[in-house]
């Protein structure tokens, strides 16, 4: 390297911190792998990675169905990026988007038979995936110590909005 080039290391804008160096090792590697998955679950399944945690969150609900408000709210989701997932998914023919039984005021995203169909083999191809890319980076206990320290950061998160 040439002196009037900076190393890589002076460059480095997030700090050096230990902390500085484990939210960027975090926030890179959770992109790549998010990029690896979406790549790999679409060209597989023709479902993009949100599209696939919206018909999980469905797969895993009662009745195969949650208000709109509240899977927004799961998914992360503005109520109008969710209205938009939930148009697209609809015209595919995954989901349905009723009004809700027990209150008509709102609105329920539902799960096809269909829907169903897709999400099982889509299930399928992401959890070899996950076996693939994350299963050999840790042992059981680096596993569980990584759940405890991402669930520490939801909770920081969560506290730091109210």
């Amino acid at each position: 390297m040439s002196p009037a080039q900076p190393s890589t290391r002076e460059r480095d804008l997030t700090g050096f911190s230990p902390k500085a160096r484990a939210w960027r090792a975090f926030f890179e590697t959770a992109a790549l792998i998010s990029d690896r998955m979406e790549k790999r679950l679409h060209a597989v399944t023709g479902l993009k990675l949100a599209e696939y945690n919206l018909l999980l969150l469905l797969a895993e609900a009662q009745d195969d169905q949650l208000r709109m408000g509240e899977l927004a709210d799961r998914m992360v989701f503005s109520p109008s990026r969710l209205s938009y997932q939930v148009k697209s998914l609809a015209k595919r023919g995954l989901i349905d988007r009723c009004i809700d039984e027990n209150d008509k005021r709102g609105m329920t995203a539902r799960l096809t038979e269909e829907g169903k169909k897709v999400f099982a083999a889509a299930s399928r191809v992401h959890a070899q995936h996950i076996k693939q890319l994350f299963h050999p980076a840790l042992d059981d206990a680096q596993a569980h110590d990584l759940q405890v320290i991402c669930e520490q950061i939801h909770h920081t998160v969560e506290q730091a909005e109210d």
